[in-house]
This record gives C-alpha cells, sequence and structure tokens, in this order.
C-alpha cells in the first residue's frame, strides 16, 4: 500500500514537472514571438523619428518626431495579437513574463512622459545653463531598463543565452548612450576643427534613435528569433 503511494506521488510530480516544462515552452514561442515584433517595431520607429528630427529640424522644429514614440506600445499590442497563434491556457511562467514587460512598459511611458514635460517646462523655468545641466536623457535609462525585462525573462525561462543577451545589450548600449560616445565621434569626425553646424545638431539628436535601433536588434529581435526556433 506504501509503495502504491509513493509510485503515485511521484508519477504526480513527474506528470507535474512536464506540465511545466510544456508550459515554458509555449510561453517561450510566444515570448519570442513578441520579441521578435517588438524589435521590428522598435527599429522602424527608430528609424521614423531619426528621419523626422532631421527633416524638421531645418524648420525649427526640434524633437517632433519624438512623439511617434506614443504610438510604439499600441503598433507593438496589436502586430502580437493578429501574430500570437494559438491560445494557451494561463500559466505561472506565462503570467510572470507578461508581468515583468508590463512593468517595464509602465516605467519606460511614466520616464517618457516626465523627460518630455521637463523639455518643455524646464527652460522657462531656468536660464540655459541650469536646463542642460538638468535635462534628462532618455535613452540610457529605457535601453537598460529593457536590459533587466529581458534579463528576468530570461531566468523566468531558464534560458541562460537570453539573460546573457539582456544583460550585454542594456549594458553596452546603456554606457554608449550615457557617456556620450556618439556625439564625441560626430565631434571628431564630422566637426573637425569647424564650430557646431546645423548638420552635426541634427545628427546628435539623432543619436539615440541609433541606440534604440541597436539594442532593437541586438537585444529583441534576434533573440525573440532564436527564442522562435528554439521552442519551435
Amino acid at each position: 500500500m506504501e509503495e502504491n503511494i509513493n509510485l503515485t506521488a511521484e508519477r504526480s510530480l513527474e506528470i507535474i514537472t512536464q506540465q511545466i516544462e510544456q508550459s515554458r515552452r509555449a510561453v517561450s514561442k510566444t515570448t519570442g514571438t513578441s520579441l521578435y515584433i517588438s524589435g521590428i517595431c522598435i527599429m522602424c520607429t527608430s528609424a521614423l523619428v531619426a528621419a523626422i528630427n532631421v527633416i524638421t529640424m531645418s524648420h525649427g522644429m526640434i524633437g517632433i518626431g519624438h512623439l511617434l514614440w506614443f504610438l510604439l506600445p499600441v503598433a507593438i499590442w496589436l502586430l502580437s495579437r493578429k501574430h500570437a497563434g494559438d491560445h494557451h491556457p494561463e500559466t505561472l511562467v506565462g503570467t510572470l513574463v507578461a508581468k515583468t514587460w508590463k512593468t517595464f512598459g509602465m516605467f519606460a511611458i511614466g520616464f517618457f512622459v516626465i523627460a518630455l514635460a521637463w523639455g518643455m517646462i524646464g527652460p522657462k523655468l531656468l536660464p540655459l545653463e541650469g536646463y542642460v545641466a538638468s535635462q534628462i536623457r532618455v535613452a540610457p535609462p529605457i535601453v537598460l531598463m529593457m536590459g533587466m525585462a529581458i534579463t528576468i525573462t530570461g531566468h523566468i525561462l531558464k534560458q541562460r543565452w537570453l539573460v546573457t543577451f539582456g544583460i550585454v545589450a542594456g549594458l553596452l548600449c546603456f554606457a554608449w548612450e550615457h557617456f556620450r560616445i556618439g556625439e564625441a565621434m560626430v565631434m571628431n569626425l564630422v566637426l573637425g576643427e569647424s564650430s557646431f553646424t546645423l548638420t552635426a545638431a541634427a545628427i546628435n539628436a539623432s543619436l539615440p534613435c541609433l541606440t534604440i535601433f541597436i539594442f532593437g536588434l541586438v537585444g529583441l529581435m534576434l533573440p525573440g528569433m532564436m527564442l522562435k526556433k528554439q521552442s519551435a
């Protein structure tokens, strides 16, 4: 009798383990599709924002293209729903992944709104030097938070390579943007010894878009593609 109980308990544990793994594979495929779509959307939006900023800067409209970022979550949500495939029952793994990215979305949108509001209010409250010193740079914290979200997703799905992708992409893109490496290269290669020009200003205004574009490729699209193939 005791042996039968032990066998039943072991079989129950085995079934539960199999169900968890099947759930994780299903969630991995769905997550891979979402990451892939998010990467494509971010790359396209980055290119559009940069192009609009460069075109409109000559007409005195600085940074107006950044308003397109508000449409990005809607585009990702619509495309993810369209290409999600079969609907799977809600599981603990899926819930954890979904809440991770919802949390990132709330922080990212909130931070962007605060930065945008300060960009409009700051110049009216402070002198130019003070505003420049207190200006909020959006790209560094966003790519860092996105890298953290990818890393946490990798831990939940038990995908070590996804954890590595998130850490490397997040930290490298953060350092590139925070330390203004791109701006330094523009100053040295484009300007040389000449004074600051409108062309250089347009390039510098578009550099955060390049950072986001690279992160969308390395941190989202490529991991999403790999996760989809691995879970097929």
